[in-house]
């Protein structure tokens, strides 16, 4: 699925990439999806930064989100929050 179009930081693909993807699901689908179109899309094992240079898996990445409130997960699905997305790279 690699068009060109993600944004690859030197440590690793912005995680707004990922939500990117949830919003190609109208902002809510399962967190096996997601992982699943995330392995498709980035490869099995990729490593994803956020703009202050952290690196995560993607469970990891998920909890981030979490954290900071642009996505919402109760274990089985994710949906985006209401924090406002970064502004991209």
């Amino acid at each position: 699925m690699d068009d060109g179009s993600q944004k690859i930081a030197e440590h690793g693909i912005y995680g707004h990439e990922v939500l990117n993807l949830l919003m190609e699901f109208d902002g809510s689908t399962t967190v096996e999806i997601l992982r699943s179109a995330a392995a498709e899309a980035f490869g099995p094992n990729a490593v994803y930064c956020n703009c202050h240079g952290g690196t995560f898996n993607f469970d990891q990445l998920m909890e981030f989100f979490s954290s900071r409130g642009k996505v919402e997960t109760d274990g089985q699905s994710v949906r985006l929050g209401g924090a406002q997305p970064c502004g991209g790279h």
